[in-house]
């Protein structure tokens, strides 16, 4: 597993974790799903560039 460090406003910060709290997650597990959600969204660029 590689650790990222990343850069977020306030507001965006307290929506995140008061999302993932209403949930039952943690906020690297909400954040972990909406990055998974959005590779499976433009997973069509990595096949564009690979071959």
């Amino acid at each position: 597993m590689k650790k990222v460090n990343i850069g977020l406003k306030d507001k965006t910060h307290t929506q995140a974790k008061l999302i993932a709290v209403l949930k039952g997650m943690t906020m690297n597990e909400y954040f972990e799903k909406a990055i998974d959600e959005s590779i499976e969204r433009d997973k069509e660029l990595i096949k564009k560039v690979s071959g």
